[in-house]
């Protein structure tokens, strides 16, 4: 549990930035999470219940971070896109 909440830790200093968060880097962390989280379900026996609902807590602030991050970075390729539209249009135009 306690590789858990270190790996937590960095995920939510990953994502404590509003600056753009690389990709890979998520990606890696997130998977060595999925990792460590089937090797805890695999012996729940060995779980304390409160270290698991403070786990299970994390988890959901960390889908809202991400789910933000996605949210936002859509946002900024939408206006990217409308941009370069833009663009198009005024160069048929020049």
């Amino acid at each position: 549990m306690q590789q858990l909440q270190q790996l937590d830790e960095q995920l939510e200093a990953l994502l404590a930035t509003d600056d753009d968060v690389d990709a890979g880097q998520l990606a890696q962390l997130l998977q060595h999470r999925n990792q460590l989280l089937q090797q805890l379900m695999a012996a729940p026996e060995h779980l304390d219940h409160n270290e698991w609902r403070a786990a299970v807590e994390r988890t959901s602030g960390l889908l809202d971070r991400i789910r933000r991050h996605r949210e936002r970075s859509a946002g900024q390729l939408k206006r990217l896109q409308h941009g370069q539209r833009s663009m198009q249009v005024y160069n048929t135009f020049r």
